[in-house]
């Protein structure tokens, strides 16, 4: 039995900073046919699932992934990356014809980022889901990819099973509002940052009846982060709000992921919803002092010193 298992992406990820990239109104530059000096690397694994996982591990949940790879020297690198995070792996699945994903992120002198992302064919399918290997307390879903019909499957599977279910929709499933909303009502805890819950609310986030809108959405519990703003926490008549722990970031990659994942690490541990968002925002901030997604996740002694 599971604490916790992660649905979806696993990547590998390799992390480039430099000083001299330039940030120009939306653009992260550099000039062209320039030579410019690296400050700081990192290669890791890196996707949604693989990142939550590794916050469940890190925070004493036992923690497995469901993701699909590629047979290639990348789908070694990402297995051996989990093993070294006490994270079940016997659930990964390897196609023998696909390469793993991977993403180069551009991480700009203000820890402001672009990702460039090279997709194999990673999206998961029905058949790919070892259903039968599913005992778990919690399922926490991240992107699908787009495949909202997968994730109506993996939600009623959840409720036949007595298991609570974590959604944090990629793009995809939120560009197919009219089939995820219904899917709502039955997601224990919702995750969106504020440029999401616009998109499945269709409204914008100064309009006055945004965050009433935003809390009647179904889920049991619903936060949206909003960045270096913080997070707001929704549950029926209860909403909290919690401003970021002053930081200087060096890398924003995996704030959400880390929020998500320890905001449900700290549910599944007993905490209040007020300590639960609390744990959420300062593991998010230890995670943005940090190069990489994972490099700061804080072990369970630490997010309680």
């Amino acid at each position: 039995m599971f604490d916790v298992i992660s649905i979806g992406a696993a990547t590998v990820d390799i992390f480039v900073k430099s000083n001299q990239f330039l940030v120009q109104s939306d653009l992260l530059a550099l000039p062209y046919s320039s030579k410019n000096e690296i400050s700081q690397s990192l290669i890791t694994s890196g996707g949604g699932a693989s990142n939550s996982a590794v916050s469940f591990s890190r925070l004493g949940l036992k923690s497995a992934i469901i993701s699909l790879v590629g047979k290639d020297p990348l789908s070694q690198y990402l297995i051996s990356d989990l093993k070294n995070e006490n994270i079940d792996h016997d659930l990964l699945v390897e196609s023998n014809q696909e390469t793993t994903d991977f993403s180069v992120i551009l991480v700009a002198p203000d820890g402001g980022r672009s990702i460039l992302t090279s997709r194999g064919n990673s999206r998961l399918e029905e058949n790919h889901i070892p259903w039968d290997k599913i005992t778990s307390r919690w399922l926490y879903l991240t992107s699908l990819e787009g495949n909202v019909d997968l994730l109506e499957k993996i939600i009623g599977f959840a409720q036949d099973s007595k298991i609570k279910i974590a959604l944090n929709p990629g793009n995809r499933e939120l560009a197919q509002k009219q089939q995820l909303q219904p899917l709502l009502k039955y997601v224990d805890f919702l995750l969106l940052n504020r440029t999401e819950a616009e998109i499945i609310t269709g409204l914008e986030n100064t309009m006055s009846n945004f965050w009433d809108k935003v809390s009647v959405l179904g889920s049991k519990i619903i936060s949206v982060t909003n960045g270096r703003d913080g997070a707001y926490v929704f549950s029926g008549t209860d909403r909290f709000y919690s401003p970021v722990i002053n930081t200087t970031p060096v890398d924003e990659t995996g704030a959400g992921d880390s929020f998500g994942s320890t905001f449900v690490a700290a549910q599944i541990h007993g905490l209040s919803l007020e300590d639960s968002l609390f744990w959420g925002i300062k593991n998010s901030a230890s995670v943005v002092s940090y190069l990489g997604a994972k490099t700061g996740l804080l072990s369970l002694d630490q997010i309680k010193s």
